[in-house]
């Protein structure tokens, strides 16, 4: 499955679009319903409290000594809330962060050109492989953007025993099931593509095999999947676990980590994050029209686009906010 995507990244994107049964291609170099929970005030501090060491803003600080998205990226300014509490919001927000300064690295250890810029931190999780036929792990250019939203939503589930809700559905329509994975099926393609489950191994609901299965979406489930797959959202109804999509070939998404809401206009700010291609950690992205900051100013009326570090997402041109199933 490694050397089928890697093949991927030779095919121009037209060919692509033929290939919907073939493993994808998630990224490119292209610079550039469910109930609410109750609201509640977000964490601030007195900006008098400013210390010499934290990274400070307009609105924010970024506190060097914080390791979770929650603790470490605090707002200043008391109008704005977190509108938000339910399990997947609160589980973002409590994902651990690698040190502060630590540089996002590829999938083969070297550390991304010109990081600092692109982002403000790096969740402290790894990255997916492939597998050999012995069983082992290798590290793989697999983990890329789609993959890295999928990985997110995945792992929630898979902690809290939610195994019904793993599914993923692939180019030609084969839905990726954990729970018949789990169960000890197979994917079998003929010389055609066509997908069949088969019953090969023993039932197993372990660490090591729920990875295999990542490791199985990662190679056949990608942004084109993932825009047809998920639902539509408006942008006023953002929720923290929504994605942020351009689907296509190459195409690109990322996942909203957290939902700031003005208390007084309701203006959004939205804070992101991505993998991308070369496979790489998965960091928290800073805007680049705001200083860097780790949140961005959503305002589709006036403005119809979000201007990432790396993808510039259009919404009058196929780029919108999509949310999983089952939320």
């Amino acid at each position: 499955m490694e050397t089928l995507k890697k093949i991927n990244t030779l095919i121009c994107p037209g060919m692509l679009f033929l290939l919907v049964g073939m493993p994808h291609i998630s990224c490119a170099g292209t610079p550039a319903e469910t109930s609410k929970g109750e609201e509640v005030t977000i964490q601030t501090v007195n900006p008098s409290d400013s210390k010499s060491d934290y990274t400070s803003g307009k609105y924010y600080r970024i506190d060097p000594q914080g390791n979770t998205l929650k603790s470490r990226f605090i707002c200043l300014d008391k109008d704005w809330e977190r509108p938000y509490t339910d399990e997947y919001s609160q589980w973002l927000l409590d994902l651990e962060l690698h040190p502060q300064g630590h540089e996002t690295r590829y999938f083969n250890g070297d550390v991304k050109y010109n990081s600092s810029q692109i982002s403000v931190g790096v969740l402290k999780t790894d990255l997916v492989g492939t597998f050999s036929k012995d069983g082992k792990e290798v590290p793989s250019d697999l983990q890329q953007c789609a993959d890295a939203c999928i990985r997110l939503w995945a792992e929630y589930l898979w902690k809290n025993k939610q195994y019904e809700k793993i599914h993923f559905k692939g180019g030609n329509g084969f839905v990726y099931e954990y729970t018949k994975w789990a169960a000890g099926y197979r994917v079998h393609f003929d010389k055609n593509w066509h997908a069949t489950w088969s019953k090969d191994a023993q039932p197993d609901h372990s660490y090591a095999t729920f990875r295999k299965y990542l490791s199985l979406v990662f190679t056949y489930c990608g942004t084109l999947t993932l825009s047809k797959e998920l639902k539509k959202v408006e942008a006023a109804d953002l929720r923290p676990g929504d994605i942020l999509i351009y689907g296509g070939s190459p195409g690109h998404a990322v996942t909203v980590m957290d939902v700031l809401r003005n208390k007084k206009t309701g203006q959004l700010r939205v804070m992101f994050s991505q993998s991308y291609m070369p496979a790489q950690e998965i960091e928290i992205l800073a805007n680049p029209d705001d200083n860097n900051a780790p949140w961005f100013d959503i305002d589709i009326e006036k403005h119809p686009w979000v201007n990432t570090p790396q993808w510039y997402f259009d919404f009058n041109n196929k780029s919108n906010f999509r949310r999983w199933s089952g939320r």
